[in-house]
This record gives structure tokens, sequence and C-alpha cells, in this order.
């Protein structure tokens, strides 16, 4: 019996230091995480434009963007809004789900290829308010344009009865009884796509 239970330790001692010696012989496996959003993981098929036809667009996007007027600027005497059109924001939740609004200020600037929008405190904004951040812009013009953009710069108004007042918010603002903060975000252009009427339904 004595010899049988030293045979036994003997068999385990062996098992431990062949198990000890394999792990500290063969490194781990590297992991690489990739980042993927709408506009790295877009099918190949993709109608992203160039030459004429994004020149066409860019002067579009010029002339649908807002002026990003605050409130106080919009009741100058002689203020006139431009006829714009309103963008659909979507980026990513925390969760993995699409976090989507509609905004009304927003500019698109050629010649730095930039597009700046204005939104309230809400998810959505806090998704793309940091540089780095992507997220893409659903407008609509003369066609859909899908515009694929990450974040360089944001500006945050935080509220306060004197801002209010003086009108340093957006026209558009809306976080007055919840007391929001506004941000100003500044996002460059990566991409800029021709897209389907059925996206907006």
């Amino acid at each position: 019996m004595k010899k049988l239970f030293c045979c036994l330790a003997a068999v385990l001692l062996l098992g431990a230091c062949s198990s000890s010696s394999e792990t500290e012989c063969e490194p781990c496996p590297e992991t690489t995480i990739s980042y993927v959003d709408s506009y790295t993981s877009a099918s190949l098929t993709k109608s992203t434009l160039s030459g004429d036809s994004l020149t066409n667009a860019e002067e579009d996007l010029v002339a649908l963007s807002n002026d990003l007027a605050t409130l106080a600027e919009s009741q100058v005497e002689g203020y006139v809004e431009p006829e714009s059109s309103v963008a659909q924001l979507m980026t990513v939740n925390p969760d993995g789900s699409v976090g989507f609004s509609t905004i009304h200020a927003w500019r698109y600037d050629p010649e730095n290829d930039t597009v700046t929008i204005v939104v309230t405190h809400g998810q959505n904004a806090l998704n793309i308010n940091e540089a780095g951040d992507r997220g893409s812009l659903l407008i609509h013009g003369k066609a859909y344009y899908l515009l694929h953009v990450e974040t360089t710069n944001t500006v945050t108004l935080e509220y306060s009865d004197e801002a209010y007042e003086n009108g340093e918010f957006n026209m558009a603002y809306s976080g007055k009884d919840n007391q929001f903060s506004e941000y100003t975000i500044t996002l460059d252009v990566m991409s800029i796509e021709s897209t389907q009427v059925a996206m907006f339904n």
C-alpha cells in the first residue's frame, strides 16, 4: 500500500512539472481586436462618390447646410434662416444598439472636408463627442447622402440661466427644462456615399 501511494505521488509530481513547464515555455496566443463601424464594415459594392459625382454632392450639401445660428443671432433684424435640410445622426450605443437622432443644426465645409453639428446632451451626443468617435449622417438633398464621420473637436456649452437668457444656445435648442449641455462637434468626413431612399423608410 505504501508502495502504491509513493507511485501515485510520483506520477502526480511529474504531471505537475510537465504542466508547469509547458505553461512557461509556450507563449500565450495574441488576440487581435478589430475596430468595426459602418464605414469600415460596409460592403465593397457601396456607392462611394468621387470625381464629378463627389463635387456635385459637396455643392448640394453646402446648399442644404444650416448656418448654426444661436437664438440671439437668429433674432437680429434682417436675419433670414436658410432653407436647410435636417440630418439623421447615427451612432453606436454602449449596449451595441443603434443611436438615431434627427438634428437641425449642421453645416458641411468642403474646403476642410468637415461637418459641424450642434446637438443637445443625450446618449447619441455622448456616443460621438470625443475625438476619434465615429458615426454617420444621413442627408436628403438632390440625392440621399451617407456621410461617414469621425470626431476631431468638441466645444461644450454647459447650461446656465444666464447663457440661456443671452441666447447663446442654438436656435433649435430644446434642453432648457432639463438644463442640458449643448455640444458643437466638428467631424472629419471620411467618405460620402449615395444611398437608397429605402434607408429612410
